[in-house]
């Protein structure tokens, strides 16, 4: 096989500080009279950082679940582990820390880690306290805000507010908004006409857009108000239930016939996330029909002065409930951390449509934002978490004690210490003859025949990613013996190491002889295939489990297990270590209750892990030397606690 080095355009620069890119051909040589296809990869090895090197500030959102389940240990630790983590933080790191049971509240806005922003902080984490449901869905988009400086919560006196300042006493009263819902429609010309999916012989006549927009009169825009719309519509559509997660909240069909649709407004995190529901009988007749609907939304006053009729004088921050303009995030890493012992029972529930809201909600922040989720025991939905994880290539951890909480975080947190690179974008390009079929990975990619990219949000010091990519190579006229490019990578970041965008290329390269002879596969590519298998059969077995198919679900990772050991590396330590978690996740499957309170937390765990090459708390894999500090410096820390 053939391994090319990469070449940084600026030969002058110090490798040491810089991403390093190596490609490697499945095999060293093909005929040239014959078509084959192959698999080719690209290695990104991250630069190491040294402890206490110059490193990029980071804002952090701690979104942290305060229902009643989490009362004692568990809350106990969790705190001890929100000090830990404000512990480390320096003084260009930005911390804030949102609770919610039934309610959202803003316990520590935004904050400046310095001295006083690090007591500030530690003195909020210590009157957190448990009560109530879970309603994670608003914890979440209020993290997020957090990060915009735009949550609209009210924070927790004292904590958090500058011990000198002095505002008016504030109360919260409902005002009211007025949302306009209806339609729009027009007749479709008879050559558009499209055959009903549902009704044979009948034709879709009529096109028709639902709305939900601010009524004439009001100020400023639907999205200041609303945070997504759920449209339900005749049981007859394909997708009956469609939501709408960011403005203009419409949504456009084709149809035969009219019918009654449920609207269901869920208002932002600022105001509760309260749901109001319309109901709208969609009308073919006039170009637009609508109908208003007034709905009340809190607004904050100053309390007036009893006597007087005016507002009170300026009262001690530590005695009022105050609002403080929110603190938007300024650094080049942003995080939510995401951390629940429990199923959501309040606030938005359904899975898909809260990973489409996340989704959309991370696009309005101005800079990149990965998202944590920390799921506690057995009692919480390790789909949803990794879901909402995947939504900005975060990480989900499975959290199986008390004693794990600490480790979970410290892992997480040594990570974001340690981003050497943000915004990698790798493209490929195939060279004439060659053309590219397949990327095997997780991160988002765009395809075609001649080239590719995929994007990676970050690196880690030391972490490594692995792009395996299948290609087809034709025949060629003239036999050569001399490597020659069938593909060209590109890879382009910024490196907040030397705080400079970087661009590196390199070939893939492949010789064409008349008669090609026999060689060795690749080691470090046999490698990642197995683990791109691997992920696959996590994923599929998965699946099958969650409906119940055990026995479909151990054959797939039996069959795995079995190709794995078949593989040219199956002695290596590596993928000795997939064989091993394969086999564990077997085990884990032994019975429905086996399964439901670990194998399948488990299994999802090990997929995040894999499919990202990341750790997450999950037997030291991906572990990188940083990480690894982190995590004991905590635990040394927990013991002294």
């Amino acid at each position: 096989f053939f391994f090319a080095s990469s070449c940084l355009l600026d030969p002058h620069k110090d490798m040491s500080q810089h991403i390093e890119l190596t490609s490697f051909t499945e095999q060293s040589q093909i005929a040239a009279s014959m078509s084959q296809n192959l698999m080719v990869m690209a290695n990104l090895k991250a630069p190491e950082m040294n402890e206490g090197e110059r490193r990029a500030p980071i804002s952090v959102s701690a979104v942290i679940d305060r229902s009643g389940s989490m009362e004692g240990a568990k809350l106990k630790l969790m705190k001890a582990t929100l000090k830990f983590v404000i512990s480390h933080m320096k003084e260009s790191d930005q911390f804030g820390i949102i609770t919610y049971a039934d309610t959202v509240a803003e316990t520590l806005k935004l904050t400046k880690m310095d001295a006083v922003g690090r007591q500030r902080a530690t003195d909020a984490v210590a009157k957190i306290r448990a009560d109530g449901c879970t309603n994670l869905s608003g914890g979440l988009l209020a993290g997020i805000d957090q990060l915009k400086g735009s949550t609209g919560l009210i924070p927790r006196a004292g904590p958090g507010c500058p011990q000198n300042m002095t505002i008016p006493a504030l109360k919260r009263e409902s005002r009211q908004v007025t949302l306009k819902v209806g339609n729009e429609y027009r007749a479709l010309k008879e050559e558009d006409w499209t055959p009903s999916q549902s009704v044979p012989d009948t034709m879709n006549q009529h096109q028709w857009t639902m709305f939900v927009r601010l009524a004439e009169g009001e100020q400023g825009q639907v999205s200041d108000y609303v945070c997504h719309v759920e449209y339900g519509l005749h049981p007859t559509f394909k997708q009956s239930n469609v939501t709408v997660g960011a403005a203009p909240f419409e949504l456009t069909r084709t149809g035969w016939g009219t019918f009654e649709v449920a609207v269901r407004v869920t208002l932002n995190p600022k105001f509760g996330s309260t749901v109001h529901t319309f109901r709208h009988m969609l009308n073919f007749h006039d170009p637009e029909t609508s109908s208003n609907h007034t709905i009340p939304v809190p607004s904050l006053s100053p309390v007036p002065d009893a006597a007087s009729g005016s507002a009170d004088p300026p009262a001690p921050v530590s005695s009022v409930t105050a609002v403080l303009p929110g603190t938007k995030a300024t650094n080049e890493v942003a995080s939510v951390w995401l951390f629940t012992d429990g199923l959501a029972n309040v606030g938005l529930r359904d899975r898909a449509r809260l990973v489409r809201v996340t989704e959309n909600k991370l696009k309005e922040l101005s800079m990149p934002c990965s998202v944590f989720s920390f799921g506690f025991g057995d009692d919480h939905d390790a789909q949803m978490l990794k879901e909402i994880a995947d939504a900005s290539k975060g990480m989900y951890y499975f959290v199986e004690g008390e004693n794990q909480i600490a480790e979970a975080f410290a892992d997480c947190l040594g990570g974001l210490l340690s981003v050497v690179a943000q915004n990698i974008r790798l493209t490929l390009r195939a060279q004439p003859g060659c053309s590219l079929q397949h990327v095997y990975t997780k991160y988002n990619y765009a395809l075609s025949p001649t080239e590719a990219s995929v994007e990676i949000p970050d690196l880690y010091s030391e972490e490594q990613r692995d792009v395996v990519v299948a290609v087809g190579v034709g025949p060629i006229a003239t036999p050569s013996a001399d490597p020659a490019p069938i593909l060209e990578w590109l890879l382009q970041y910024n490196n907040l190491m030397t705080c400079q965008s970087d661009t590196v290329v390199t070939p893939a390269l492949l010789s064409r002889p008349e008669v090609a002879e026999a060689c060795a596969p690749s080691a470090a590519l046999d490698k990642q295939r197995n683990r791109v298998a691997c992920t696959a059969a996590l994923e599929r077995s998965k699946k099958a489990a969650d409906m119940g198919q055990f026995e479909e679900a151990r054959s797939i990772l039996k069959e795995n297990i079995s190709s794995i050991a078949r593989s040219h590396t199956a002695t290596d330590d590596f993928c000795l270590g997939l064989q091993e978690d394969l086999q564990d996740c077997l085990d884990q499957m032994v019975d429905h209750r086996t399964y439901k309170t670990k194998g399948g937390q488990t299994m999802t765990t090990l997929n995040s892990c894999h499919s990202y090459q990341r750790s997450c708390g999950m037997k030291g894999k991906y572990t990188t030397k940083l990480k690894s500090a982190m995590v004991s410096k905590c635990q040394d820390a927990m013991e002294e606690d």
